[in-house]
């Protein structure tokens, strides 16, 4: 099952809760905020090495990432600002939650780096053009499943890893892709 078809069912199964939200007045920026909001006490506690309120609290943030994104989709509340303000985020929490890996777990900390850098490239390749964001095996949810994942089970070096080359092979595709339907080049 294709990824989109899982946010498709996911965006459609919570219709009446994103329209519970926008009839309340919780507009999908307010949802990004409030991720970014729920990431500071998360990374408080990977730091500390609390990992149950770690992944709890991650787990809510990564949900609430899902959620900005249908209640602006269910709901009719896309807008420039807030798909700009959404990635924009998501490049936040991303960043904040490397630096707090390689911090908290400082023999993981060139992996961390290396994960960051190519999580960003992922997203960047998608920036450049919207179409991007449809290709590659390492897009942001399945990063954020496998990143869960193994820190459940208390593997996160291995979950770094396979977010690593993920990404690689999604930037790698994109290149391809871009090269390919880009005769200019």
């Amino acid at each position: 099952m294709d990824l989109n078809d899982v946010r498709g069912r996911f965006h459609k199964s919570i219709k009446p809760f994103t329209a519970f939200l926008i009839r309340h007045g919780i507009r999908p920026n307010v949802v990004t905020s409030a991720s970014l909001i729920f990431m500071i006490p998360a990374s408080y506690f990977l730091l500390n090495h609390e990992d149950e309120l770690f992944i709890s609290l991650f787990m809510v943030v990564a949900f609430l990432d899902a959620l900005d994104g249908a209640v602006a989709e269910n709901e009719n509340a896309k807008t420039k600002f807030g798909a700009f303000y959404d990635a924009f985020t998501d490049r936040i929490i991303e960043g904040i939650l490397y630096l707090c890996i390689a911090m908290a777990y400082g023999n993981l900390m060139p992996l961390s780096f290396v994960t960051l850098i190519l999580s960003y490239m992922v997203s960047y390749t998608a920036a450049w053009h919207k179409e991007l964001k449809k290709i590659g095996v390492g897009k942001r949810a399945y990063r954020l499943i496998v990143f869960i994942i193994a820190f459940l089970m208390h593997q996160l070096f291995y979950g770094l890893l396979i977010i690593s080359i993920l990404a690689a092979i999604t930037i790698a595709q994109r290149l391809y892709y871009v090269v390919r339907n880009y005769k200019e080049l």
